[in-house]
């Protein structure tokens, strides 16, 4: 429950440290007082977007802080696994606007989202008003209450494991039959080009060897002139190392020591007379024969318009023939994972369709229940006629299942069923939303239930009823309810009075509990405008009942 709220420099209140209790507790005021400030900053702390708009003027940020004190497991849970501490399930959620735009929220000290925020005050507190009335009108919303149990909550969470999967097959294959779709429209650009680079027998660093080869093509007569020359002196040399080496090897049969001599010198001769065989071998290659030239020019070229065409090098170029041959050859694999994947869908739509089923049996035996008893509720709140229904429809699956859920009413007897947001006027759906809320409790996981003058509309033994109701809520639950009607304030055990008053100047709202006197006195304003004689005795009176 909300144990505290306290408020700084927003809109018209400077200050405020308000204590909060278990039980009904109202809060009333003349329009323009305040009250719907309160019901902002709590909004703040739950999640809503916050506007800099909102800081009173002349201040740099408005600060408001609430804390709670909650047993409820999920919401325990959800905090811990955030990494957010509780002692004792306090939760303190504060949250500061700045001027800046610079904005802090934080829950026990720890830095929160807007998400976040919203996730943890939609368990903590549920505001009816006028708005949320109009948020039941849509179909998500009624799919939201129906679905509030914990048995629909696994129901549901079983088929959306299926039904993602479901999503996830069909997507894949989708994409493969795309993919197929594509090979198979440029099957003859893909065969055509794969051709061609299978003929052209490609080789890592052909081109640059060709142009190597034609490099020295173009200088064949230099090399041929020059080659020769050293072939000629090459001849005269060995000549002279023959002779040079009989000579030695006379010598040295006269002193051993120019054995040595001997055997470099011949090394010298052996190695020369190895060049030379090399260089007469490398002579003959440069005798180029034009076929041969225009080969390898025509060669060149291919390899060139080749390494443009695919990719921009040879290497490119073979992996872009691997990969055309890889695209047809895996043809009958694609159409076997095709096969098998229509397989897979098939029987997980079988399973999405067994739970799809299972859901619409326990939404129908949920929608049953409470249509009887949201009809009973709503003759307790003066609609004696009004019948109430929930009705479950199959459609076409979905990610909720097949049902097409509808809240349905015919406020008058006789009237035809038609959807509330058709059937019903602003009174009727205000105790439409109460009667709804009342028995949805058995789902609710909340503790604070705010009613923002939900009464607007109704008046009279209507107005006596939907107060007697709250009553009835504030057993089980913290119930707040900012109302304009007499009827609901009588039953508050905390009243807290919302005032607006000049200060220095300037315009501020305060609230603060009242005691019976005051209580009489501001039940009797309700009533008729004013606080003379006869509305004290009306008030009392009807405080007494």
């Amino acid at each position: 429950m909300l144990e505290r709220l306290r408020i700084n420099n927003f809109v018209l209140i400077p200050t405020l440290d308000l204590d909060l209790y278990d039980g009904m507790s109202v809060i009333t005021g003349e329009t323009g007082s305040g009250k719907s400030i309160v019901l902002g900053a709590l909004a703040l702390i739950l999640g809503a977007k916050a506007d800099k708009e909102e800081i009173r003027a002349g201040e740099d940020k408005a600060e408001i802080e609430a804390v709670f004190r909650t047993g409820r497991k999920s919401l325990l849970s959800y905090l811990d696994d955030k990494g957010i501490d509780t002692d004792d399930g306090i939760v303190i959620i504060r949250r500061q606007i700045k001027s800046n735009g610079r904005n802090l929220y934080t829950v026990n000290g720890v830095s929160i989202t807007l998400s976040e925020g919203q996730e943890i005050g939609r368990r903590l507190v549920d505001i009816t008003s006028q708005n949320s009335s109009l948020s039941l009108m849509k179909k998500e919303q009624q799919r939201l209450l129906l679905d509030g149990t914990d048995e629909i909550t696994r129901a549901l969470s079983s088929f959306s494991s299926s039904y993602q999967r479901l999503l996830a097959l069909k997507k894949e294959k989708r994409d493969l039959e795309e993919k197929m779709r594509r090979i198979e429209e440029d099957r003859s650009y893909v065969e055509y080009s794969l051709n061609e680079l299978e003929k052209a027998d490609l080789k890592v660093g052909e081109d640059d060897e060709i142009k190597e080869r034609l490099q020295i093509a173009s200088s064949s007569e230099y090399l041929v002139e020059n080659l020769s020359d050293v072939k000629e002196h090459l001849d005269g040399a060995l000549k002279s190392f023959s002779s040079a080496l009989t000579s030695l090897a006379k010598a040295k049969s006269r002193d051993d020591g120019l054995e040595e001599y001997y055997n470099r010198l011949e090394s010298c001769s052996i190695e020369s007379e190895d060049v030379l065989e090399s260089l007469s071998e490398r002579l003959s290659s440069y005798s180029f024969d034009p076929y041969k030239l225009e080969e390898l020019n025509s060669r060149l070229a291919l390899l060139q318009r080749i390494r443009k065409k695919y990719g921009g090098s040879i290497g490119e170029a073979i992996r872009r023939r691997d990969e055309l041959k890889a695209m047809l050859t895996s043809s009958d694999e694609e159409t076997l994972r095709l096969d098998n994947l229509e397989k897979d869908i098939r029987e997980i739509e079988k399973e999405c369709i067994q739970g799809a089923d299972r859901l619409h049996s326990l939404r129908m035996k949920r929608a049953e229940r409470l249509g009887r008893d949201i009809t009973a509720t709503l003759r307790k709140l003066s609609m004696e006629s009004a019948e109430f229904k929930i009705s479950v429809e199959k459609g076409p699956l979905g990610e909720f299942g097949y049902d097409e859920i509808s809240f349905l009413i015919a406020p008058n007897r006789g009237e035809k069923m038609s959807a509330i947001e058709n059937s019903a006027s602003g009174g009727e759906l205000s105790r439409i939303m109460l009667a709804i809320k009342s028995n949805f409790l058995d789902s609710d996981d909340v503790e604070t239930l705010i009613f923002d003058e939900i009464d607007t509309g109704i008046s009279g033994h209507a107005a006596s009823n939907v107060a007697s109701l709250m009553k009835a809520l504030s057993e089980s639950h913290q119930i707040i309810a900012i109302t304009h009607l007499a009827q609901i304030a009588r039953w508050a055990d905390h009243h807290i009075l919302v005032s607006k008053n000049i200060e220095k100047g300037r315009t501020v709202s305060h609230l603060r509990y009242i005691d019976e006197d005051e209580k009489v006195r501001e039940i009797a304003r309700l009533l008729s405008g004013d606080d003379s004689d006869i509305s004290i005795r009306h008030a009392e009176s009807l405080i007494k009942v």
